[in-house]
This record gives structure tokens, C-alpha cells and sequence, in this order.
């Protein structure tokens, strides 16, 4: 079997348990900048597709009792379930509902609507946005419709149901090929068809899935993910894909170890996520010294302590490649103090005046580490004076080393 993109009954309610975190809203989808489409994940696996109703249940979506992809959803033997008990209704539940928000989502186009109702005749109207499968509406979802709907729902699994900002890429032409500089981190692949029993759900780690993390996405510890890795532990895509046909080949790709329907997600640093900032060589974090809040104070390590506002940073793009640095606590600007481009300068919190000293740049080094470098000299890097492993050292600048442990910083959302 190939490609990404359905759901069956029951793995629609373990889905739902995922979505009972957040609401059902999504940002529109955007085609002006390229083909792909903007979206927000939200799907919150709190038991995960792998509990006794999900992913390992006996039946799929082809269940009884479950979503029957014969049928359209408009049909009285689609999604109404006609028998069966009442734990077999997905509309039942404000996670079912949730659920199917973004089944219908990923189905329908946007603005088209569908109104579907319980098996007590309880009516819930939901709204389409990206259309993978608009065909589905009043007609049946083939394997490759289910495919394409499996890599959508599986793309939008957020294991601790945060919304997050994502770019969608696959073959589906109603999705497209495209990049946008606003998600410059590919993420990963996903792929299946949970309209099987049983549900088959992947992914593969795209070249980017430990950059730019964001909480419950591929590069943190998931606990409850649906998918498993169809390129083996930690295995990246390029490994067990093919690349979209040129001039697409970087977008995506088109098929991995027999599927051909693939969902390739990029993101980028989440700018509602506090983020902690750690030096490779001591583990200790970026802080302000005493925890103030006034301009001028300097940027030291500490040893983390997650009560500490002052050790997380809000990451947010100026514009493509660049961010400003914000300190949770005092809402001041990372800078290099006086502009100063010699080594040895050091790094203080400073009110944001959108200058190069205040704009920074993260070079990834493949093992989960960053070079951060100010945009006012990009041979520059965040050092700690003297190699200290003394908490308050200062941050200083100095020119970049790859062979150094001190000036690798590893950047992940904050506890």
C-alpha cells in the first residue's frame, strides 16, 4: 500500500482524544506565496492512537460503527453511524467533534461546509479549509483519497494539542508544491492509510526535524504519537524517499518504501513558545543576570530552573533568516552591547530597536546544536568568556569555532 491521508472510525477516536486540548479553529489556508498551504496543527494525543481505540483497535474506519469511506459525507451510511453503541459515534464527544473539525478540514475546501449528526439526530456543522479530497463530500474516498487524507490528519498531530503554524507540501493537487520563507525547517514525511485495519500510520525525520523545534512536533520527546518511523529509529527520509519531480524536488517527496501519497510539513520557531537556550559544553542555560529587567543588564549562564522567567526567550522572525531575541521576563532585546563587532563584546538585554547588533541568525550543525551569530558580523558567535562553567559567567562575542563546545547552543521549548 502507498500514500498519506485518511482516518478510520475508531483512529478518529483516539484522534479526538488528541484534539481535546484545543479548539478546532485553524488559520486560513494561504496559496499566494507558493502552491503548499498554511495551516495549524492541534491534535492533541493525550492517549494517543496506539490506546485500546486507536491505531491497534481491531477495526478501522471501515468499521461497523465507524466512518464508512464508501459513502460520501452527506450520505446516510457515511458518517452517521446507523447501529451500534454509543462509544462508536465520534460526534458524541467534544473530542470526536473536535476531531472531525479537522477531518473536514483536510477534506473539504474552504468555506464549503457540511453538516453531519449523532446517531440521536444531534446536528454539528463543520467547515472545510485545505480540500485535499473535496470529492468525498457526496462521493466515495478511494485508496488514494484515503492516502492523501491520512498524511493531512497525521501532519496535524500535536501530542500536547498546542496549535502550531505549518506549511503542508504533497502531490495532492488541491495542496501543491512550494516553499515559503517563513517555514524554512522541514520537519518530515508522513504517510499511510488509517482507513485500514489495521490503521497504518508513518513518518521519517526531514533534514530539519531536530531545528526550529516546537512543543509536541517531531524533535521533541513525543510521548503518545500515533506514527512510527518508517525509516527506522530516528531515520531520516531522504534514506527511504524520492524526491518530488524538478523543480520540486526539494519541496518534498513523492513516494517512501511503497507509499506514494506523501505530506511533507515545514515549520518554523513557534512565536507563542518560551525557549530555553543551552551551551553544549556546560548544559547551563541563558539568563540575565539577577533576573533584571533593565536595559544594559548582562547575558550570563545560569543552571536552569524552570521557575525562572528571566532563562526564556521568546525566537521571533524579523525576516527570513533572522530573529530577535526576546527575554520572557523583561521583554528587552538580546543585543551586542554598543554595536561593537571585536571579539570579547559582550551581550546584554537592550530595548528593541530593530538594529544588526539585535538581529541574529541560526546556523544548524546537524547534531541539535546552533551557531547563533548577531546580523552585525556573521563570523561571529554567542562564546562564554574564558570557557567558564561558573553559573554568571558573562556572554560575550567572539568569532566562530566549530570545534568548540562553548559557543554550540542548543535551543528547545521550555519546561
Amino acid at each position: 500500500m502507498r500514500g498519506l491521508t485518511k482516518t478510520s472510525y475508531l483512529v478518529l477516536t483516539a484522534l479526538a482524544l488528541w484534539g481535546s486540548a484545543c479548539t478546532s479553529e485553524d488559520s486560513d489556508a494561504q496559496r499566494s506565496i507558493a502552491p503548499a498551504v498554511t495551516t495549524e496543527n492541534g491534535l492533541n494525543s493525550i492517549n494517543g492512537l496506539n490506546s485500546i481505540n486507536g491505531l491497534n483497535s481491531i477495526n478501522g474506519f471501515n468499521s461497523i460503527n465507524g466512518l464508512n469511506s464508501i459513502n460520501g459525507f452527506n450520505s446516510i451510511n457515511g458518517l452517521n453511524a446507523m447501529s451500534g453503541s454509543m462509544s462508536n459515534d465520534l460526534l458524541l464527544t467534544a473530542e470526536g467533534r473536535t476531531t472531525m473539525s479537522y477531518l473536514v478540514r483536510c477534506a473539504l475546501p474552504a468555506n464549503q461546509t457540511v453538516t453531519l449528526k449523532d446517531k440521536y439526530g444531534n446536528a454539528s456543522t463543520f467547515t472545510g479549509q485545505i480540500g485535499i479530497a473535496p470529492q468525498w463530500a457526496t462521493s466515495a474516498c478511494d485508496k488514494d483519497c484515503q492516502e492523501h487524507l491520512t498524511g493531512c490528519m497525521l501532519a496535524h498531530v500535536n501530542t500536547t494539542g498546542q496549535h502550531i503554524g505549518l506549511w503542508l507540501d504533497s502531490d495532492n493537487s488541491n495542496l501543491g508544491w512550494g516553499q515559503s520563507t517563513d517555514y524554512p525547517y522541514q520537519e518530515g514525511s508522513f504517510m499511510g492509510n488509517i482507513f485500514t485495519s489495521p490503521p497504518q500510520a508513518y513518518y521519517c525525520n526531514g533534514k530539519d526535524f531536530d531545528s526550529g523545534v516546537v512543543p509536541g512536533r517531531l524533535g521533541v520527546s513525543q510521548t503518545g504519537a500515533p506514527y512510527t518511523n518508517i525509516a527506522g529509529s530516528n531515520g531520516f527520509c531522504t534514506n527511504v524517499c524520492t524526491a518530488a519531480d524538478i523543480p520540486h524536488q526539494a519541496d518534498g517527496y513523492k513516494a517512501c518504501s511503497g507509499w506514494n501519497h506523501i505530506v511533507t510539513v515545514w515549520r518554523n520557531f513557534d512565536a507563542n513558545t518560551n525557549y530555553k537556550i543551552c551551551n553544549r559544553m556546560t548544559g547551563k542555560c541563558l539568563d540575565i543576570a539577577g533576573g533584571s529587567t533593565t536595559a544594559g543588564a548582562q547575558v550570563v549562564q545560569n543552571t536552569y530552573a524552570s521557575a525562572s522567567l528571566s532563562q526564556k526567550w521568546k525566537i521571533l522572525q524579523v525576516s527570513p533568516g533572522q530573529y530577535k531575541v526576546i527575554n520572557a521576563n523583561s521583554g528587552l532585546a538580546v543585543d551586542v552591547y554598543g554595536g561593537h563587532v571585536t571579539d570579547g563584546a559582550l551581550i546584554v538585554q537592550w530595548g528593541y530597536k530593530a538594529t544588526t547588533n539585535q538581529m541574529w541568525s541560526f546556523t544548524a550543525s546537524g547534531s541539535g546544536y546552533y551557531k547563533i551569530s548577531p546580523g552585525s558580523r556573521s563570523t561571529g558567535s554567542l562564546n562564554i568568556q574564558n570557557s567558564s562553567w561558573n553559573d554568571g559567567a558573562p556572554i560575550e562575542q567572539w568569532t566562530w569555532n566549530s570545534s568548540w563546545t562553548n559557543e554550540q547552543w542548543s535551543i528547545t521549548p521550555a519546561s
